[in-house]
């Protein structure tokens, strides 16, 4: 820890001397000590970080350095060919973090003052269904966020934290925050690549906690269920997110570790971890996305023109300390988002009767069935579950006399896929009006650069 601080606060004083206090500052590094050092750098200089994935295509990276205009980039060799065939604004710099990181005259200490509502970092969400907006997270925001977490998973000092998660993301650099807040330890991955390095890590460093997507739950139960089966000695918790959870990935994994929580959480950049459950301990609640995390709130606005039996499925809202006040360089969006400290999701859902919340599916991509209302992850999770089918998605279509029908897309393995199984799998398990009217097969999901499903792309085909 006093190497990381005295890193940063080296990288801080050289920031300091080409900046002003609140200019922005991109990192464009992947996981490792150096880009700690970075943000923590930046935030000590009083400036704002912003966040920029490794894998981000050219176009979203000239988009987001177009749309922030920051001052310059911290980078490395390996990704200057990226940043060289783009249009970079002509303020902003590239700087290597090897020379950032030399040891020249500093010259004289800037100390600037920031407070809880100084910005602290700019995340482009990952526009699934739009072009990506600028998250404007304060100080006070992350501190919030961190706070909650930690209240929930119990982090202590004596925490060994296996991190395969992007910094650049909510998901692995909030998990960064919490070790470093307790200070715990923190085994940091450059990517999942090798998962049963990883695995073995765990084992042999006696790690107590570990967080992946679910993609790289399912490929661990799947090729190093044995090894994975070990950590259960060691781990006190594995946490995951999404918006459906695989029933039978949640049982697998209750198989192979009977001894660590599983821990699963929803919320969005913008609202952090907003919920929590642990799943091996509400074995009722499996199709849940968990209750209000601590010191949040969460209310259901559902449509005002129709009464609707229960349950009373409406748009997600969330307030607390944790949620931001607005999308860099966005007032429109900002004002119809974020309404009296309530942040509107554009996620649709329902609480039961003991206020788990339930997710059902983004506002815009829910469809409309003569009135009746169809999630199209509902559908999708049917579809995959068809032998042959690798992926799936569906999006509505317009239709004269229900106006609009669900239409299914899916991605197949030739050779053991049948149009027929997939249709009567669909009618089985599906009530008659989510069936989809259309079922096509395409090469590839369009996917944004974080992996989210983007509809819009499919759905062009109709309005066009």
């Amino acid at each position: 820890y006093s190497q990381i601080k005295t890193n940063a606060e080296f990288i801080a004083n050289k920031l300091s001397s080409i900046s002003k206090k609140g200019d922005i500052i991109g990192i464009l590094l992947p996981n490792c000590p150096e880009f700690i050092f970075s943000y923590f750098g930046i935030l000590k200089s009083g400036c704002v970080a912003l966040l920029i994935p490794t894998n981000i295509s050219d176009e979203n990276l000239e988009y987001q350095l177009k749309k922030t205009m920051p001052i310059c980039v911290i980078s490395a060799f390996v990704y200057e060919n990226k940043l060289n065939r783009i249009h970079l604004p002509k303020r902003t710099e590239i700087i290597n973090i090897k020379k950032l990181l030399e040891k020249t005259s500093d010259g004289k200490k800037v100390v600037r003052k920031i407070n809880g509502k100084s910005l602290a970092s700019i995340v482009f969400t990952s526009g699934s269904t739009s072009k990506s907006k600028g998250v404007m997270l304060q100080h006070s925001n992350v501190v919030q966020a961190t706070k909650n977490m930690i209240e929930f998973l119990k982090f202590k000092e004596k925490d060994i934290d296996v991190n395969i998660s992007s910094l650049s993301h909510s998901f692995g650099l909030g998990h960064l925050h919490c070790i470093f807040a307790v200070g715990g330890t923190e085994i940091l991955f450059k990517d999942s690549v090798n998962l049963k390095k990883i695995l073995e890590t765990i084992i042999k460093e006696h790690a107590t906690t570990f967080s992946a997507v679910p993609t790289i739950l399912h490929l661990i139960t799947l090729h190093y269920a044995q090894i994975f089966s070990k950590c259960d000695k060691y781990l006190r918790f594995i946490q995951t997110n999404t918006s459906i959870l695989d029933q039978d990935l949640i049982k697998k994994i209750f198989y192979l570790l009977p001894a660590t929580d599983f821990h699963y959480y929803y919320g969005l950049t913008e609202a952090s971890r907003s919920t929590f459950i642990t799943l091996n301990k509400n074995m009722d609640k499996l199709t849940s996305i968990g209750k209000s995390s601590p010191n949040v709130k969460i209310k259901i606005v559902s449509e005002k023109r129709r009464k609707l039996p229960p349950p009373k499925i409406g748009e997600i809202c969330i307030k607390g300390k944790h949620v931001i006040s607005g999308y860099f360089k966005d007032k429109e969006i900002s004002k119809r988002r974020i309404r009296s400290g309530w942040l509107h999701t554009g996620d649709m859902g329902f609480t039961d009767k003991d206020e788990y919340l339930y997710f059902y599916g983004r506002k815009d991509d829910v469809i409309n069935v003569a009135g009746e209302k169809v999630s199209p992850e509902e559908i999708e999770y049917k579809a995959k579950n068809v032998p042959g089918v690798l992926d799936a998605v569906v999006v509505g279509q317009p239709d004269k006399l229900f106006g609009e029908v669900a239409k299914l897309y899916v991605v197949v393995k030739k050779g053991s896929f049948k149009m027929d199984e997939l249709v009567i799998s669909l009618k089985k398990n599906l009530e008659r009006y989510k069936n989809p009217a259309e079922i096509l097969i395409i090469d590839k999901v369009p996917r944004t650069d974080n992996g989210k499903v983007m509809r819009w792309k499919l759905k062009q085909n109709f309005f066009d």
